[in-house]
């Protein structure tokens, strides 16, 4: 990604999701350490295995909600959403609102409505205001950008979260070895 590319590129995101992602991640953790710390000397141990499977499940899952956010790119604009990336080229972006729940809601010129979960409605957000600051910044950004040419569609794609997968593959290889010893 070239400096022109970096400077273009706004990223959207709750401060909170930040601040939640690094605490659980933290915390989980701990504990896995401190259950993988217990297996040191005495071995292998069936009921630790599940103790770091359990916490590697919950920061796999943690990391992958927090994960979601909106990238303003260069040509496109991506939803990063737990599962999916939606990356829809600005000319094809028809509206971009809050709907009366409080999602940040996108639709494309192909009447195909894309939420945004990192802007999905809750209480503490109808007092905080992130999601409306989130449409105001992506309209002002849809204004600057919107004769870019991008891809000739809209895309969607798995989302990468490096982290949450690793967790995910140390928690099955956890399990497998907890049902493997037994207990």
């Amino acid at each position: 990604m070239g400096s022109e590319e970096r400077a273009r590129r706004t990223v959207l995101h709750r401060k909170s999701f930040i601040a939640l992602s690094l605490i659980f991640t933290v915390l989980l953790g701990g504990f896995v350490l401190g259950a993988w710390a217990s297996m040191a000397g005495r071995g292998p141990d069936a009921d630790a295995l599940t103790v770091m499977a359990v916490c590697l499940g919950g920061i796999a899952f943690i990391r992958r909600i927090t994960g979601s956010h909106v990238v303003l790119g260069r040509k496109v604009l991506s939803v990063v959403n737990p599962v999916f990336t939606h990356d829809v080229p600005y000319r094809y972006v028809a509206r971009v609102e809050a709907d009366s729940g409080g999602n940040l809601v996108i639709t494309t010129t192909q009447a195909v409505e894309i939420a945004a979960f990192g802007f999905a409605g809750s209480i503490i957000d109808h007092f905080v205001g992130s999601t409306d600051r989130a449409v105001a910044q992506i309209k002002a950004g849809l204004a600057e950008r919107r004769d870019l040419r991008g891809n000739a569609r809209t895309v969607r794609r798995f989302t990468r979260a490096w982290i949450a997968d690793g967790c995910t593959v140390g928690m099955l290889v956890c399990v497998a070895l907890a049902v493997t010893i037994g207990g």
